[in-house]
């Protein structure tokens, strides 16, 4: 266990866990004690900042891609062919 500025005792997150939070941490969707834990590790890890900072990147440039039109008929098709696998 590490402690946080206020001296409160903060789980250490390991790399499996960094890799596997990484989108709810960029998300902003972790507890308090987790979002610190990471960014604790990724103060001392190079190699998880490196992973964290490529999935930032990829996100940046998905999100500049531009979104296709997609007319209601094939949402339509989309949503029938889900209900019908789902049935299955």
């Amino acid at each position: 266990m590490t402690e946080d500025q206020t001296g409160e005792a903060v789980p250490e997150i390991t790399c499996r866990e960094v890799a596997e939070w990484t989108s709810a941490y960029l998300d902003e969707h972790l507890q308090e004690a987790e979002k610190i834990g990471i960014a604790l590790h990724l103060v001392t890890c190079g190699g998880c900042r490196t992973y964290v900072d490529q999935i930032v990147s990829v996100r940046k440039v998905v999100s500049s891609l531009p979104v296709p039109a997609v007319e209601q008929t094939q949402l339509d098709r989309l949503r029938q062919g889900l209900k019908a696998r789902r049935k299955d």
